[in-house]
C-alpha cells in the first residue's frame, strides 16, 4: 500500500474515535441534566408525559422512582423515565433560583479573594517601598 493511503486511513479513524468519544460526553452531559430534572419533580409540578397526558403530580417515590399524576381527577401512576416536559411550582423554580444565585454570588467572592491574595502578595511590603524609594533618591543624586 502506498504510504500516503496509509497517513490517509489513520487520520480518518482518529478523526471517526475523537467524534466518538466527543458525542458520547454529550450524551453523558444531556442524561445528566434529565436526571436532574427529574430528581426536582414534586408535588404540585405540571407534568406532561411521553404520550401526551397532562396533570399536577400528587405524590412523588423516589425509592420506586414513579409518580402519581392527577388528571381529570384520575390518579395514574407513572415511571419517571414518562416525563416528556414539566413546570415547578412557582415558590420551587425561585428557590431554585435563589440557590444558583447564592451559588454564583460564593463563586465571585472567591474569585474577588483570590485576586486580592495575589495582588497582596505581588505588592512590596511598605518597607521594601521606603528602601526602593531611597535607593531612587541616592540613584537621583549621584
Amino acid at each position: 500500500m502506498n504510504p500516503t493511503m496509509l497517513i490517509i486511513f489513520g487520520l480518518l479513524i482518529v478523526g471517526l474515535i475523537a467524534m466518538s468519544a466527543f458525542q458520547n460526553k454529550q450524551r453523558k452531559k444531556q442524561a445528566n441534566q434529565e436526571q436532574e430534572k427529574r430528581n426536582r419533580i414534586c408535588a404540585g409540578t405540571t407534568v406532561i408525559t411521553i404520550g401526551g397526558i397532562m396533570g399536577t403530580v400528587v405524590s412523588v417515590d423516589l425509592d420506586e422512582k414513579s409518580f402519581v399524576l392527577e388528571t381529570n381527577g384520575t390518579l395514574i401512576k407513572f415511571d419517571m423515565r414518562a416525563i416528556y416536559q414539566m413546570q415547578l411550582p412557582a415558590e420551587v423554580e425561585a428557590k431554585i433560583a435563589a440557590e444558583a444565585a447564592a451559588l454564583v454570588a460564593a463563586q465571585e467572592a472567591a474569585k474577588a479573594q483570590k485576586k486580592a491574595q495575589k495582588k497582596a502578595k505581588s505588592a512590596p511590603a511598605p518597607e521594601k517601598k521606603e528602601e526602593i524609594a531611597e535607593e531612587k533618591a541616592e540613584e537621583k543624586a549621584e
